[in-house]
């Protein structure tokens, strides 16, 4: 099947492909009469218009990167339909790319975006990131960039995340009217945002004659490990952890040491798999369709707004 261009219909109407090409898009200075036949004729040949060359002339790709550490967290398909739906709503399309929580795959990725031209880079950061030195080339080359979740602390971009500090405050001031003596707070790395600001939260609104041990796991398995050890040391304690991944670690040694049904556990989940496999957990809901579309509408902003101030956006959570 043949692939028609502007300059077919052009040639085969006698016309202009500058006149195709208004007509196409109904300009005002292309008679009705035209435009009809411009259109029907586009019709009957099935013709579609290169949106890329279109792009192209406008120095644009309409392509955003969704730069995210993992994607087999149950919340991060959410994320991306939120993303999706906002983006598509704007003829723009996504590119997705995946650093396994590794800061050389996140810097390899930003690279790649920067060679594809793209317009703008939605970037949730690996768990290694501890600078955003990386982002400079972007900024250079005028792409715009919006941090969201995994997030660092800037003033150089755009971020969006849920109200960490008040979230985990909600976490404690449960613990506060529980019967419980000693929480095991596990976190995830230091360098964070949602580590620094969930501990801040947390420990602000905690009672003081509550006993804490803290802990920054990197991953599922080191929350398992830590919550195992302290577990064997004391079948008596309660956790807090901070993310769905730090969850399933500690839910598993519950789990293993048979006590699903006495262990207090409180932290941040999506909801969807970890309230099924521990009866006792209360959880905040980390809504990932809330936070794709928010951070997506921003990365738009940027985008057709140069100069638009910076946002950080913080979206308010409940507990369940």
């Amino acid at each position: 099947m043949k692939t028609w261009t502007i300059k077919d219909l052009a040639q085969l109407l006698n016309v202009s492909p500058s006149t195709i090409s208004r007509a196409l898009n109904n300009h005002p200075d292309i008679s009705i009469e035209m435009r009809n036949r411009v259109q029907q004729l586009a019709e009957e040949l099935q013709f579609k218009p290169n949106s890329f060359a279109a792009n192209f002339r406008k120095k644009q790709t309409k392509l955003i990167a969704i730069i995210l550490p993992k994607i087999y967290h149950s919340f991060i398909p959410d994320v991306i339909e939120g993303i999706t739906k906002r983006l598509n709503s704007e003829q723009f399309q996504t590119l997705i790319l995946i650093t396994e929580d590794q800061l050389e795959k996140e810097i390899e990725a930003i690279k790649q975006c920067c060679d594809m031209r793209i317009d703008g880079i939605l970037l949730s950061v690996s768990n290694q990131t501890k600078d955003l030195s990386h982002l400079e080339i972007c900024k250079k080359m005028g792409i715009s960039i919006v941090l969201f979740d995994n997030i660092l602390e800037t003033e150089e971009y755009s971020t969006v995340h849920i109200d960490e500090i008040a979230a985990a405050q909600q976490c404690a001031r449960y613990l506060n009217n529980q019967d419980v003596q000693e929480i095991i707070a596990i976190y995830g790395p230091a360098e964070l945002s949602i580590s620094q600001k969930r501990k801040l939260g947390f420990n602000s609104a905690l009672h003081p004659q509550k006993k804490t041990l803290e802990y920054h796991a990197n991953n599922s398995q080191q929350a398992y490990e830590f919550a195992d050890l302290q577990i064997r040391r004391n079948p008596q304690i309660s956790f807090f952890g901070i993310t769905d991944e730090v969850l399933h670690g500690i839910i598993k040694a519950i789990k293993e040491h048979d006590l699903s049904k006495s262990c207090t556990v409180i932290g941040f989940s999506d909801g969807l798999t970890l309230p099924f496999l521990h009866r006792e957990l209360r959880y905040i809901f980390h809504n990932g369709k809330s936070i794709g579309f928010t951070a997506a509408e921003q990365i738009l902003k940027c985008i057709n707004e140069k100069d638009s101030p910076l946002m950080h956006l913080e979206i308010p959570v409940n507990l369940c």
